[in-house]
Formats: C-alpha cells, sequence, structure tokens
C-alpha cells in the first residue's frame, strides 16, 4: 500500500515538475514540444535555442532550414552554450546554412574547445590545415576578444 502511495505522490510530482524542464532535443518532435521550444528559445534560453536549432536542421516537427537553424544556433552560441559554439564551427567550415569561413569556423571551435569541449580542439586543427598563418591569428584575436551575450532569460516586468 505505502509504494502504491508513493508511485502516485510521484507520479502528481513529476506533472508539474517535467514542464519546467527544458525540453532536451529527442528526434521525434510533436507540434506541442515545437511551440514549446520555441517560447523558450524567444525568451533567450540557450538550450531552447540549440534544440530548436537541431529541429530546424533536420526538419523535425518544421521544415528543414540549414539557414534558419545557424540562427538559432548562433543565438545559443552567443551565449556560451558549448554544443552550439560547435555547430557554428560546423556551419562555417561549409556544414549549411552559412557562407563558408575559415577563420570565424577557427574561432567557433577554439572557443568551444576552451569550454571544454574535447571534440573542438581537434576539429580546430583540422581547419587550421587549410588556414594561413594571418588566418589563424585573426581566428585566434577573434577568439580572445568574444564575449558571451546574455539575454534577459526568465526577466519579468516589475509593473
Amino acid at each position: 500500500m505505502k509504494i502504491w502511495i508513493i508511485s502516485i505522490i510521484s507520479l502528481v510530482l513529476y506533472s508539474f515538475i517535467l514542464p519546467e524542464i527544458s525540453l532536451a532535443y529527442d528526434d521525434n518532435l510533436s507540434s506541442e514540444d515545437i511551440t514549446a521550444l520555441r517560447a523558450n528559445a524567444q525568451k533567450g534560453d540557450p538550450e531552447a535555442q540549440f534544440n530548436l536549432a537541431e529541429a530546424y536542421l533536420k526538419g523535425d516537427g518544421v521544415r528543414q532550414s540549414e539557414r534558419e537553424a545557424a540562427r538559432w544556433y548562433y543565438k545559443s552560441a552567443m551565449q556560451g552554450y558549448v554544443e552550439a559554439q560547435v555547430a557554428m564551427g560546423f556551419a562555417y567550415r561549409g556544414g549549411g546554412g552559412l557562407p563558408m569561413d575559415k577563420v570565424l569556423s577557427y574561432m567557433w571551435f577554439d572557443l568551444a574547445a576552451k569550454n571544454g569541449d574535447d571534440r573542438a580542439f581537434s576539429l580546430r586543427n583540422d581547419v587550421a590545415w587549410s588556414m594561413t598563418e594571418s588566418e589563424i591569428d585573426e581566428a585566434r584575436r577573434k577568439s580572445r576578444e568574444w564575449r558571451p551575450e546574455f539575454s534577459r532569460i526568465h526577466t519579468t516586468n516589475s509593473d
């Protein structure tokens, strides 16, 4: 009897908590999932922005658009979201949605590497093989000068 009561209480609690947790990308998004992601992304949530970008890239629940994916990756990456920084490195490397730019590709991979993404070190070095010394210097300078732009996440009007 105690287990049954605990199970019911847990279920009730989860039903209130789960809607507040950011939706992790799961390759099978419903229109309700997209609506929730878009709402959170528009509020400035970098994880929601990244997941919405993934949906646009794959055409999951939305019409596929590399350009729209790049736009949402950028918003997320500018807030320091590491996975989005890696995605921006790929996008500028010629992975879609943006014109190829080795300097910006290197910069985004470098930022992701500095933020702890192990893959980004080798991705950055792969891009460097096709760059001139002056391009690498420019990319390093841009990486040093980059600063995150945090959105007004969860701010409320005091009126």
